[in-house]
């Protein structure tokens, strides 16, 4: 499975726990059409965990990110897309930023809106400028 695949198959995941549904194999199975190879399998787990044990940080560093939006008013599958984006860009750090940025805005034009794409490109572009200068002081 490509990685593209997974990260769709993660974002899914996480807006069903932030909607109050628990994951598990049956959900991830009923996700997608496909049994996830060992490597993909590892990636879906590992950034469910992340985004898990490390939630209240990337919220606090999306919302830092808004300009003139509230966490709470932005959509759900777009906050569930921009965990996963913020999660790989401060913790996981393996992929390039621009590819995890051109992934989430492809994500959030699938699940949302069209335009939802420059919302989410904006708050990730704030997101990595607020990483970059707080390791950089």
């Amino acid at each position: 499975m490509a990685r593209k695949s997974a990260r769709a198959a993660a974002v899914q995941m996480v807006f069903e726990s932030m909607l109050g549904g628990d994951g598990g194999e049956d959900t991830l199975r009923g996700l997608i059409e496909f049994t996830p190879e060992e490597d993909d399998q590892q990636y879906i787990d590992d950034i469910l965990q992340g985004v898990s044990r490390h939630a209240e940080e990337i919220d606090a560093a999306i919302e830092r990110a808004l300009k003139g939006w509230t966490l709470d008013r932005i959509a759900k599958v777009d906050h569930a897309v921009l965990r996963v984006a913020a999660y790989e860009l401060c913790y996981a750090r393996q992929t390039p930023d621009a590819v995890i940025i051109n992934e989430a805005v492809a994500l959030s034009q699938r699940y949302d809106v069209p335009t939802a794409g420059k919302f989410v490109n904006g708050v990730l572009a704030t997101l990595l400028k607020n990483r970059d200068a707080e390791e950089n002081a």
